[in-house]
């Protein structure tokens, strides 16, 4: 017959590995999870402000001015979140103002930027 406490001592040294090994798959994955979210973050981030910018330049298009470079420039300052709702930022409707789009238009595609 074996040893009574042999046993004991092969499970605990089993089990000690296996948690070693899971520890090291913690760290892994979480390292994992930090570079997915670093990575990701820049792409969230900008595909936002490209798309605001693109519904402001349609906007002005949508009423018969020609939405060029400049009009996509004066769409690129975003609108002004108030906290209770955007407001139409200055730059952008100046912007658009000395391209001749008049301000019942320009507001309303700058609160879209």
């Amino acid at each position: 017959m074996t040893e009574p406490g042999l046993h004991r001592r092969v499970r605990l040294r089993k089990t000690q590995g296996l948690g070693m090994t899971f520890q090291k798959a913690k760290r892994m994955a979480a390292a994992a999870g930090v570079v997915i979210a670093a990575g990701a973050l820049p792409i969230l981030v900008a595909a936002p402000a490209s798309a605001t910018q693109s519904a402001c330049t349609n906007y002005v298009a949508g009423h018969g001015h020609l939405a060029g470079s400049k009009v996509k420039a004066a769409c690129e300052h975003g609108a002004i979140d108030t906290g209770i709702g955007k407001m139409a930022n200055p730059v952008c409707v100046t912007d658009l103002a000395q391209l001749n789009v008049k301000s019942d238009v320009s507001t309303p595609a700058c609160k879209l930027a």
